[in-house]
């Protein structure tokens, strides 16, 4: 397998979807600290169930968009590992932890379920990049992420900062999720 995990359509149809998980990748994953290896297994889980009921504008929205919407689900699930940072990087749709960081910033600053819309709008039809965020933010999404990494202290290049606690569950994670 060349990636720990991934999640596909069944041989049935697209409706119903199959994850598959690399056993050496979870072989490979510490046992300690404590609940290490049952976190990385739950977040990982969290991160392919999300694919299972996203949706990707017909398949036109940035791969970097759709990894992102799953890890910000994972992060805010309380299942980030420790070796996520928040980093500043040339792109905002780099993908996964780094586009989770982004929308966990944009879920804050423009309230509670905003990423849930970014998803919703992202059902019925194709992509375009410009209309689609200034349609929801608006702002393009240049503009947000210049936003976004004016609030990462300290940060000059790509620089990475830790983020204190990221793997620590949120008590509220289960409202927190797609509804």
């Amino acid at each position: 397998m060349d990636t720990l995990a991934y999640t596909t359509g069944s041989e049935l149809d697209d409706e119903h979807k199959e994850i598959h998980f690399d056993l050496g990748y979870i072989s490979k994953i510490p046992a300690e600290p404590s609940n290490r290896r049952r976190d990385e297994i739950q977040g990982v889980l969290v991160h392919e169930m999300v694919h299972c009921w996203q949706w990707s504008a017909y398949g036109t929205a940035p791969g970097g968009l759709i990894e992102g919407m799953a890890d910000f689900v994972r992060l805010r699930a309380g299942f980030a590992p420790p070796h996520w940072k928040k980093e500043r990087h040339d792109s905002w749709d780099q993908g996964y932890q780094h586009t989770g960081y982004f929308l966990d910033w944009i879920e804050t600053q423009y309230g509670e379920g905003s990423v849930r819309r970014i998803n919703e709008a992202l059902m019925n039809k194709r992509y375009d990049e410009e209309a689609f965020w200034t349609g929801l933010f608006g702002k393009s999404v240049q503009e947000l992420w210049r936003d976004y990494c004016e609030t990462l202290p300290g940060q000059s290049g790509n620089e990475a900062i830790a983020v204190e606690g990221s793997s620590q569950k949120l008590n509220d994670s289960i409202e927190r999720k797609w509804e």
